[in-house]
């Protein structure tokens, strides 16, 4: 095996593997997501103890193992925990959905220190009191342009007209929105109102700490329709946090509270 390697990292998730060990999927402020075997992390008071969970901020030591992708943990160092996550369900539901979002997204080590701070905000600002709904349709579009999918919306892909001058339509294939004159024949396109692409310009435009709270309730769940519907193009199958976090608002109808 190789040397010892030492990161910050973020734990993703965690599988049980056999009876005492755990695969450990993280992300790390230096090599990417990793994907990582703790053996003995069930039984371990030392190496792994309280660890291996979400929200919680780790360095992470490990080995390159010869001829695969999967790293051995050699152990793994507490540096701090989000606990706002454990003592509020809509926060819950919310940092699953960042971590759950970020698994899916992130291929393999492709993924560098843009990504890693991130998430590593949107955690932090969550578990300080930022308002939920602004702040992950904002998350959602800094991801999509760290991972290579920025979307255009503020002007039609095709022609280059803004979106105060006409109508414009959302092209999921495409990755942002169309004019009418631009739309290909039997494309899908969802019509998207000129307040939803001004506001979702300016979640983009800004740092997740800066996010502006004053977008009206309405404007945000046309945004995150579209969103949704971005993410699905360059996602594989449905993101099971999301169907969590609107189970867990306080106003749903099929709520688990």
């Amino acid at each position: 095996m190789q040397r010892e390697q030492v990161t910050p990292a973020l734990v993703l998730r965690t599988r049980p593997y056999g009876e005492s060990d755990r695969i450990v999927t993280l992300l790390t402020e230096q090599h990417g997501k990793l994907n990582g075997i703790a053996k003995g992390a069930k039984n371990s008071r030392r190496r792994f103890a309280g660890t291996l969970e979400p929200f919680v901020h780790v360095r992470a030591v490990f080995r390159q193992r010869p001829g695969t992708d999967l790293v051995f943990l050699v152990r793994c160092e507490l540096l701090g925990v989000l606990r706002r996550f454990t003592q509020d369900l809509d926060l819950f539901a919310a940092g699953s959905y960042v971590l759950e979002l970020t698994d899916r997204m992130v291929l393999g080590r492709e993924s560098g220190h843009d990504v890693y701070r991130l998430v590593h905000d949107a955690l932090t600002l969550l578990d300080g009191g930022a308002a939920c709904d602004p702040l992950l349709r904002a998350f959602e579009l800094h991801l999509l342009a760290a991972s290579g999918y920025a979307p255009a919306l503020d002007r039609c892909r095709g022609c280059g007209c803004v979106a105060e001058a006409t109508a414009l339509y959302l092209a999921v294939e495409r990755g942002g929105l169309v004019c009418r004159s631009c739309a290909v024949p039997n494309e899908p396109l969802r019509p998207v109102a000129t307040r939803t692409a001004r506001a979702l310009v300016g979640l983009a435009a800004r740092p997740l700490a800066s996010v502006s709270t004053d977008v009206e309730r309405e404007t945000l769940r046309d945004a995150a329709a579209v969103l949704e519907q971005l993410l699905a193009g360059v996602t594989a199958g449905p993101l099971r946090t999301r169907a969590f976090l609107a189970r867990a608002r306080v106003d749903s109808s099929n709520g688990v509270r």
